[in-house]
């Protein structure tokens, strides 16, 4: 009859298989190597399995051996997470705020807030973790952050919506370009340039193609991604045109050109909480912070970066043969 495993016989076996002597895995856990030894036969006799072999003098791994270590190392993986867990909740200061966001709002609405609330609250340690919309509602659910901003939706039974903020789509040129000249651009407008957008799962482009769709416009899709930041970074080197959400765009201020988009495409900024658990008093001081922060307003900004370097670089004219 099998035996059960202990922790001491796991841990042997995977200081072993990492340092491949029973003499390192010894200094590595502060013990003997007959400790190890004998670890490693008490793992042999309660598994069933030979784990190692002798080959020209030391001790080899086998297939089954390999196997069970995968399973130990995401095991101690785990371990590892729950211990930089509990080194958070041990950190020195009054609280912790933990805060999930998608990446365009943390780089475009965050710092200002995050500036702000850090100068009031100098002695809280915030976690800020950035993720796509789908794994900010795992976290959440998970208990591992208090609460979601993201311009997605999460539709859940297990948490709450707000709506924070209300804004809208915007194009993004290269400097120079074209349709810069425009005050405001049209999906007309876009349909004759390369177009460098955001994949399906983004609500913008939801709402971007059923339009087109409706007004049997087409698209010239030149690059595809899953992220506004490397759509600005494209268009910024003059790979095509892009539509973002203007959070994003204000990153870029004074590498591209933005510009409103007609008809508007509402993008919102929605705070997501968990109902099963009540906000602390940090969470709710950082959202109440959110709420009176002042939109970016890129189009403007945008647009004065682009006079300024129209001015310092002036187009070239072309010559005449």
């Amino acid at each position: 009859m099998a035996r059960s495993l202990n922790f001491q016989q796991i841990q042997a076996f995977k200081a072993v298989m990492e340092t491949g002597t029973t003499t390192r895995a010894a200094q590595v856990l502060n013990t003997t190597q007959p400790s190890i030894s004998r670890r490693l036969s008490e793992l042999r006799l309660a598994t069933g399995l030979e784990l190692f072999d002798i080959y020209n003098g030391r001790l080899r791994p086998t297939r089954e051996s390999r196997q069970l270590y995968e399973s130990v190392r995401r095991h101690f993986e785990g371990l590892e997470k729950i211990e930089t867990a509990v080194h958070v909740l041990r950190k020195s200061g009054t609280g912790v705020l933990r805060i999930g966001s998608t990446p365009t709002l943390a780089a475009g609405l965050l710092p200002d807030v995050m500036a702000e609330f850090t100068r009031q609250n100098p002695e809280v340690y915030i976690s800020l973790q950035t993720f796509g919309t789908a794994q900010l509602r795992d976290y959440l659910s998970q208990g591992l952050i208090d609460f979601v901003l993201t311009t997605g939706h999460i539709e859940n039974a297990e948490v709450s919506s707000t709506r924070l903020l209300s804004t809208q789509a915007v194009c993004v040129l290269p400097l120079g370009h074209p349709l810069a000249r425009q005050r405001s651009l049209s999906l007309e407008h876009l349909q004759a340039h390369r177009l460098v957008l955001l994949d399906d799962n983004d609500d913008i482009m939801v709402a971007m193609r059923a339009r087109l769709r409706a007004g049997k416009q087409h698209e010239d899709t030149l690059v595809e991604t899953n992220s506004s930041l490397t759509i600005c970074a494209l268009v910024a080197a003059g790979v095509g045109v892009g539509v973002v959400n203007p959070f994003v765009a204000n990153t870029f201020a004074g590498q591209l050109a933005v510009r409103e988009l007609r008809p508007a495409i509402p993008v919102d900024v929605t705070l997501v909480r968990s109902v099963a658990l009540a906000p602390s008093m940090l969470a709710n001081r950082f959202v109440e912070l959110l709420t009176r922060q002042t939109l970016p307003d890129p189009i403007n900004s945008n647009r004065a970066s682009d006079q300024q370097s129209s001015t310092m670089h002036p187009p070239s004219t072309p010559t005449t043969p």
